[in-house]
């Protein structure tokens, strides 16, 4: 008979999941040991290996959930069906705002995922070329006529490139909020009026 699940399975899981991101984020997936991950939890080795295989499912299952997330924030936006430059907004809002409190699933995801098997690295990219796609859409009807086709791709990257390493130096506390950033990329992009 399996032993049932604690009342608390799922907040225990997810309380690893942010304990590892962090200490990837913190010394490197490579440097990070069960051990120090068991002590940033508060467990024993053997309390992570109740919930997780090993690092390397903690790493997936925490960027999978974090990619499959950002994807979900903008097609939901794109199922608004607002105005072309609104949807492109609308986008770029939502991603800045998953990013505020995500610096450690960024780090990850730039030095980390080639730690992960193949067909695990595979379902990320995966997810992040989805994310992609659909913001290349929002750009192609936010811009007519302004990229060739195979300008479309490269802008896009560029445009991922303006909001995604806000990681690295846009604080929460600092002079200008994400909102008020994303503001800024939007405006930049499509040429907008400044704010009054």
């Amino acid at each position: 008979m399996a032993r049932p699940k604690a009342a608390d399975h799922a907040q225990q899981r997810e309380r690893i999941l942010e304990a590892g991101v962090h200490a990837f984020a913190r010394s490197g997936y490579a440097s990070a040991s069960m051990a120090t991950l068991a002590a940033d939890c508060g467990t024993s080795k053997a309390g992570i290996y109740h919930y997780f295989a090993g690092k390397d499912a903690i790493l997936f299952e925490a960027l999978e959930a974090y990619t499959r997330r950002l994807l979900q924030v903008v097609q939901q936006v794109e199922a608004r069906a607002l105005p072309a430059r609104d949807t492109l907004s609308g986008m770029v809002q939502a991603l800045m705002t998953e990013y505020r409190d995500a610096r450690d699933q960024h780090v990850c995801l730039l030095n980390d995922v080639a730690f992960l098997a193949e067909p695990q690295r595979r379902i990320i990219e995966d997810q992040q070329r989805m994310i992609v796609n659909v913001l290349a859409r929002a750009v192609e009807r936010a811009t007519p006529g302004r990229f060739a086709a195979h300008e479309l791709k490269p802008a896009t990257m560029a445009l991922f490139g303006m909001i995604n390493f806000t990681f690295a130096w846009l604080r929460s506390d600092g002079p200008m909020s994400h909102e008020h950033y994303a503001d800024l990329v939007i405006r930049i992009w499509l040429g907008s009026a400044p704010l009054l």
